[in-house]
């Protein structure tokens, strides 16, 4: 290249690079933003302006701030009363009384009264009708749960009580369940036989309560003098108040040899258990 074109050369100069914002920038409404310089400066230094940086927000702030001002708000004392507490929770859909929950009696779990009694104590704990409703809803769940368990425990309690009883009286086994029954039956004993016990299961469904009742049944049908009876009571210097005492007691104490089968002395007290029960009713 010639001087003459070196001299005509147009001179090139860098630009320089151009200035990105930082992501902190970019979300703080950029680097270049002079919403804050737009306004009076006695209102820019305020401390609710600080996380606005643009006209948008600064509109979705002010709807906002229309949409709480229109609102019912409940005020929140700092140490609340009781009055505070009921008139916070009445806002909140507490009724006025008890009777304002429509809790009805079902006639099976909630009884008439029981149901009154659940309304005071909701309306006490300050529960909102839905709540009082969901909890009185889980409640008759798990009953109903619970009576299915218990349902299932006493009928297999009734089949291992049968298939028991079968082994060992083999071709007497319905005439010893009938004589037991009316055993039961004559002594008035139906109200012990639907005892619960602490596994769920019925006393009547127990084999050794079957076996008693049985035993007594075959002792009656052997004493055929009342006068035997009296007799062998006297001798023990028992009255009928003393054997249901004993009977008591006895049904009490699960250790008893009574409930053990391999008890040496399970016969006898099976045997104790009869006399006792013939003692009582007579």
């Amino acid at each position: 290249m010639s001087e003459a074109e070196q001299a005509i050369q147009p001179e090139v100069t860098e630009a320089a690079p151009a200035m990105l914002e930082t992501p902190a920038e970019v979300a703080q409404g950029g680097s270049g933003n002079d919403f804050l310089n737009s306004i009076p400066e006695d209102l820019r230094q305020h401390p609710s302006l600080s996380p606005i940086k643009d006209v948008e927000n600064l509109a979705r702030s002010y709807v906002n701030a229309q949409r709480l001002i229109g609102a019912d708000k409940i005020p929140m004392p700092v140490n609340p009363t009781e009055e505070d507490l009921d008139r916070i929770y009445s806002k909140l859909g507490r009724p006025e009384s008890p009777d304002k929950y429509g809790i009805a009696a079902d006639g099976n779990v909630l009884t008439e009264e029981a149901a009154n009694a659940y309304a005071d104590v909701a309306h006490k704990l300050r529960l909102t009708p839905d709540q009082a409703n969901g909890v009185l809803e889980y409640y008759r769940s798990t009953v109903a749960n619970d009576a299915e368990q218990f349902s299932a425990l006493n009928e297999k309690a009734m089949e291992d009580a049968a298939s028991s009883l079968q082994a060992e009286w083999g071709v007497d086994y319905d005439n010893k369940i009938q004589s037991a029954q009316k055993a039961v039956d004559q002594f008035e004993a139906g109200g012990i036989m639907e005892m619960q016990l602490a596994d769920g299961t019925k006393l009547g469904n127990h084999p050794e309560i079957i076996r008693a009742f049985a035993k007594i049944a075959d002792f009656r049908q052997n004493v055929t003098s009342e006068d035997t009876v009296s007799e062998s009571a006297s001798s023990l210097g028992m009255s009928t108040q003393q054997a249901g005492n004993e009977i008591q007691a006895i049904m009490g104490d699960r250790s008893h040899a009574y409930w053990d089968k391999k008890n040496p002395q399970h016969q006898q007290a099976v045997d104790r258990m009869a006399q006792l029960m013939e003692m009582q009713h007579g």
